[in-house]
């Protein structure tokens, strides 16, 4: 019943978009491009570009896509030019529009079965850039070029790029490095006495966007068992005491819905729900980061900062969710490498005395070296 409904939705309001449709050509004669992450977010490259624009290129016809329901829409409101997912100025503008640019894949289409046909059959041709939420450092099927139909690729980093313009099936024209457009928001920031801990998700646990809810199974799982001992550790807690810090454990989106069974007894640890924290400002605030093998270490990297990654889970990591691509992180990472507690709180103490090592400056140099404040800017140049 479900499904006929969302035909129904979907007929009725393609509908109106083609009786429409010749009337806003006739209104709107300038190119018109359409930005966006995920549906409910304005936080990441897609939110950053699109400020840019706004600000500095009002007269252009840029629109940002996101979910009337998003907690997030007060920080875009005043920027103007939104489309709310599903509307049917949704249907139209997406019609309308020249050229997509999303940080995730599909951010800005419509949930239309019927825009989803016309596109497979090539009825439908947009000019797709993909600005990406992360550096790409797997190899990953589903952002290669025969899965993603992006006409244009952006990258971060400059050994992304080649790996990408190498394995992904793109051609060399079609993958540019012009780094991120939230690295222009890493210049200046100001820290708190305070440790960031995030670790990416796993894939063997479903994911949220697709269902594969299993709280049973993630309960007996060793990557709750591990940070939910890690967050409650005696040695943890007293250094936090000791040094008047604290401690924010952030998982990743799609494990946030495992959330409500992490606890712990420290007032100096706390447990991250997404909706109440910006992840840039995060990342902006926090001294010493800790993670797996999320690319929220390349942003933090990015800012010179001291990295440790936690990886005891390895062999299923890239056997089960990604495969492991150029990236070496003993050869390439920004930061110690350990796979047991004990080892993690050592190099936590050390990085808290030390601050960053320098054969980590130098591999964070060579892996950005383009380091400015114009990525928006490139990026607005290259959709022009």
């Amino acid at each position: 019943m479900n499904k006929v409904i969302i035909h129904i939705k979907d007929i009725f309001k393609m509908s109106i978009t083609l009786i429409t449709l010749p009337f806003y050509k006739l209104l709107i004669k300038d190119n018109i491009f359409l930005i966006g992450e995920r549906k409910d977010q304005c936080q990441d490259n897609g939110f950053h570009l699109f400020k840019y624009i706004r600000e500095n290129k009002p007269e252009d016809k840029v629109y940002y896509c996101i979910t009337k329901d998003s907690k997030q829409l007060n920080k875009i409101k005043d920027l103007g030019n939104i489309i709310y997912h599903g509307t049917i100025k949704h249907y139209i503008y997406y019609m309308l529009a020249s050229k997509i640019v999303g940080a995730h894949l599909g951010s800005c289409d419509p949930e239309s079965p019927i825009i989803w046909r016309l596109e497979g059959k090539g009825r439908i041709n947009k000019y797709k850039m993909f600005i990406q939420h992360g550096i790409t450092k797997e190899l990953i099927p589903s952002l290669m070029k025969k899965n993603t139909g992006v006409n244009t690729f952006i990258c971060g980093a400059k050994p992304e790029y080649e790996y990408v313009n190498e394995n992904f099936g793109y051609c060399h024209e079609e993958v540019k490095y012009l780094g991120f457009c939230r690295f222009d928001n890493l210049h200046d920031y100001k820290e708190k006495n305070q440790i960031l801990l995030m670790p990416t998700w796993r894939a063997w646990f479903g994911g949220s966007t697709w269902g594969g809810d299993n709280d049973g199974e993630f309960v007996e799982s060793e990557y709750y068992s591990r940070f939910q001992s890690l967050i409650n550790n005696d040695e943890l807690i007293n250094y936090l005491e000791e040094n008047d810090m604290d401690l924010i454990f952030y998982p990743h989106h799609e494990m946030q819905r495992y959330l409500e069974h992490f606890s712990t007894s420290s007032k100096r640890i706390k447990v991250a729900e997404a909706e109440k924290y910006e992840v840039q400002e995060l990342l902006k605030e926090s001294k010493i980061l800790i993670t797996d093998y999320s690319s929220i270490a390349f942003d933090f990297a990015y800012m010179r900062k001291p990295v440790i990654y936690y990886q005891f889970d390895k062999k299923e990591y890239f056997s089960q969710h990604y495969q492991k691509g150029y990236f070496d992180y003993e050869r390439d990472g920004f930061g110690a490498v350990v796979a047991e507690k004990d080892e993690l709180i050592n190099e936590l103490i050390k990085a808290g005395n030390e601050g960053k090592d320098d054969t980590y400056l130098q591999r964070a140099n060579k892996f950005f070296p383009i380091y400015d404040r114009e990525n928006c800017k490139r990026h607005y140049e290259l959709i022009r």
